[in-house]
């Protein structure tokens, strides 16, 4: 059975919370061994948190919910720089673990489940096309000097480009590259 004390998804689900867990919003953010600062650590989210709940579940919703939650969390969030790089981790990280899934058929994989990302996808493509010379002035996370020479715009773009190219996911790829 999954926790609900330490399970920082289902506290977030009970308080009708689920952008604020998906962008790393206090309390909600998943504590997790990283050596890179992030707003949300989401691969260790998705593999601790995420898998479990549907494997244990199959919540019928939940494909639904998270596409949702995504969408709005792009649509409404604030720091819109901060809502681009998260949702294009979620993403990411969901289409890698697919593709496991598909590649591996690993117990714990299996049967992950299927989301329709299209809508998704379209608005964060719009959002990264607009917000281009913001994400390269923005050096945080991926967008440090260490990992980038222009900002967070050359980390997105090139998991844009792995999320389409390599992993069969929905186009995100700017046109303004």
């Amino acid at each position: 059975m999954i926790s609900t004390a330490s399970n920082v998804l289902l506290e977030a689900f009970s308080h009708n919370a689920f952008e604020k867990f998906l962008v790393g919003e206090p309390p909600y953010f998943f504590h997790a061994k990283n050596d890179n600062e992030e707003p949300q650590n989401v691969s260790q989210a998705f593999y601790t948190l995420i898998i479990p709940y549907w494997n244990l579940t199959k919540d019928i919703d939940f494909p639904k919910r998270f596409s949702s939650a995504l969408y709005q969390l792009l649509d409404t969030y604030p720091d819109k720089n901060r809502a681009i790089y998260v949702a294009h981790e979620w993403i990411w990280c969901y289409k890698y673990f697919f593709d496991k899934n598909i590649l591996n058929s690993s117990e714990y994989y299996r049967e992950l489940f299927e989301v329709d990302l299209s809508q998704v996808a379209y608005l964060l493509k719009s959002l990264i096309e607009e917000n281009k010379e913001g994400l390269i002035n923005d050096h945080r996370w991926a967008g440090r000097s260490w990992n980038s020479q222009n900002g967070m715009w050359g980390p997105l773009l090139k998991v844009s480009e792995t999320v389409r190219d390599k992993l069969g996911g929905p186009n995100f790829v700017p046109t303004n590259k």
